[in-house]
């Protein structure tokens, strides 16, 4: 009997069966490894510079690494965890029904793999490592190191990257993103629109569904350093893993605190306002995909009524019906933005008759469009100039991606060294005020209410919420953008951080003139005052005429006709609170 040959996949933002180039290589017949391979094991790992894993068995002591850089804030919050471990241990079940089994772990990945490997090359051999390609710097550098590892174990040992993050195939793109992605996103959109559909989902995806995997090879026990890290084991509950993970974040509580839902060390339920009430996995968002977008069925298209009013409703504040709510499943790769790309372009051509849907429709690509515009500028602008293993990059420095743009000139660029730096010690701070949602502001503070409570918030509301911080608070933009790391179960870096350095005039496409009327905002897209009412109830009894400005009931200033244009200071409109 011959030796078993192993195939490893280690998942990062991919949590996912489905769209996956690594079971299509390992198992669908057209594939020359798949006759070569007889184990198939799938694994992920916490990456202790990332998450305190430190309540787990032989982890690592706490490191300031889990820490934000510049407002010192956790890297996540409890319903960013539970969205990431509903996601991790959807996979593990997700395997598991079709025959294989997920590996969990909690490390260093270029740690743990090496150490994974010469426990299964005691019975066998290992064909490879394959992981998904990401352009970030934390896991750029992950994946440098883990390479490193593997050539030390054996120079024919190689890791192997998917591109499976975009909507858009990086190989079929018309330029080189490590170079050349256009600064504009219009000028982005119209290289690449239609090229979505190029590659069709059967050349990617491998059905796993009624047939069993490849073995998932016997373990035993796989010797890790002393304080190195581990294995979850097979049989541990996701809520074991949650009490553990969330206890270092329940013992210092952000400013702001977290969200009244979280009690101790318990799972929390899904808030009874949230916009968003869905679980992190795989399974939950191939749900809500067929219930927003539909499917085909033997009948026709079943479904889809929500998406084609996508662009009239995308705005919206309350309930979830307004917006797709995919972000969080496509952030994490539990949903694939090119099986979410197929499936809207058939509705697409399902509506074709119809042109006010086809429009609504559209606009889906159009935002998902987007995801990728960021994720190819990070490319272009941060991860291509920087070291083998850097510190940092410019998406996250002060004057950002503009600061290799020679066409901005300098006397209008934003001046960091003149932004207001927190003093967290003082309850009247800016900065502070904003990250506990006491502006004075009702649809700023409604808005961050929102996000704490169920790590959520619209696009309408980040936009708003992020220009009155850079704008008119004139607060360090990566406060913010550090502050929605830690809350939104949607957080995306590449998304995150872009959207803040193109509100704050130091992205690419540099404009230190953008801004939000947050009054004016409120009147156009909360006029009868739902949304702020939901999450501000002590502001029920305002009338809908001062409700966004309550303080206008009791000065001259209810006459005052707001537009795009006006500036507002904290200290104009607001007392104490």
């Amino acid at each position: 009997m011959s030796k078993p040959n192993t195939f490893i996949h280690l998942h990062t933002y991919d949590l996912r069966i489905h769209d996956s180039r690594s079971l299509f290589l390992a198992h669908d017949p057209s594939s020359d490894l798949a006759s070569q391979v007889t184990h198939f094991l799938p694994l992920y790992i916490f990456d202790e510079r990332q998450l305190d894993v430190s309540r787990l068995p032989n982890a690592s002591p706490p490191v300031t690494s889990r820490r934000s850089r510049v407002a010192d804030f956790h890297r996540t919050s409890p319903h960013r965890l539970k969205f990431l471990l509903e996601a991790v241990f959807g996979l593990r079940e997700a395997y598991r029904r079709s025959g294989g089994d997920l590996l969990i772990g909690y490390g260093k990945p270029e740690v743990l793999v090496p150490n994974l490997i010469r426990r299964l090359q005691q019975d066998g051999s290992v064909e490879g490592v394959w992981t998904q390609l990401e352009t970030t710097t934390e896991e750029v550098n992950m994946q440098s190191r883990l390479k490193d590892a593997l050539g030390e174990i054996s120079p024919k040992l190689k890791l192997s990257l998917n591109d499976s993050r975009s909507l858009v195939p990086l190989d079929i793109l018309p330029f080189d993103p490590k170079s050349d992605t256009p600064d504009v996103y219009t000028a982005f959109r119209k290289k690449v629109e239609g090229l979505e559909d190029r590659k069709a989902a059967k050349e990617l995806v491998v059905d796993v569904k009624g047939r069993k995997l490849k073995s998932f090879p016997k373990l035993g026990k796989i010797e890790i350093p002393s304080g190195k890290g581990g294995w979850i084991q097979a049989d541990d509950k996701m809520e074991t893993i949650y009490a553990e993970l969330v206890a270092p974040l329940i013992d210092k509580p952000p400013i702001g605190g977290w969200s009244e839902a979280v009690k101790g060390q318990s799972v929390p339920p899904i808030h009874n306002k949230s916009a968003i009430p869905l679980g992190g996995s795989e399974a939950e968002g191939l749900g809500r995909l067929d219930d927003y977008v539909g499917h085909a069925s033997p009948n026709g298209w079943n479904g889809g009524e929500k998406a084609k009013t996508y662009k009239q409703t995308r705005n919206g504040l309350v309930g979830e019906a307004f917006s797709n709510k995919l972000s969080g499943h496509l952030a994490l790769g539990s949903l694939s933005a090119r099986a979410m790309g197929w499936r809207v372009g058939e509705l697409h051509q399902n509506v074709k008759k119809d042109s006010a849907a086809r429009g609504n429709v559209y606009w889906i690509i159009f935002e998902l469009l987007w995801r990728d515009f960021f994720q190819f500028t990070t490319m272009t602008f941060s991860t291509s100039k920087t070291p083998r293993h850097p510190s940092n990059s410019t998406l996250f420095d002060a004057d950002g991606f503009s600061s290799q743009m020679s066409n901005y000139p300098s006397d209008k660029r934003p001046k960091p060294e003149d932004w207001h730096k927190p003093n967290w010690d003082d309850p009247n701070d800016p900065a502070r005020r904003w990250c506990e949602g006491r502006t004075g502001i009702p649809f700023i503070d409604a808005n961050m209410r929102e996000l704490r409570e169920t790590g959520w918030m619209s696009n309408r509301g980040r936009q708003n919420v992020a220009s009155f911080l850079v704008k008119d608070l004139y607060v360090d933009w990566r406060v913010g953008a550090e502050f929605f790391e830690m809350h939104l179960v949607d957080y995306d870096t590449c998304s995150n951080w872009g959207n803040w350095q193109y509100q704050a005039g130091v992205g690419n496409d540099p404009r230190s003139d953008r801004q939000f009327n947050p009054i004016k905002q409120a009147f156009d897209y909360d006029p009868q005052g739902e949304y702020v009412r939901l999450w501000m109830p002590e502001l029920k009894d305002v009338s809908d005429r001062y409700l966004h400005f309550p303080w206008g009931e009791y000065t001259s200033r209810a006459s005052i006709v707001f537009s795009d244009d006006d500036g507002l200071s904290l200290n104009d409109t607001v007392g104490d609170g």
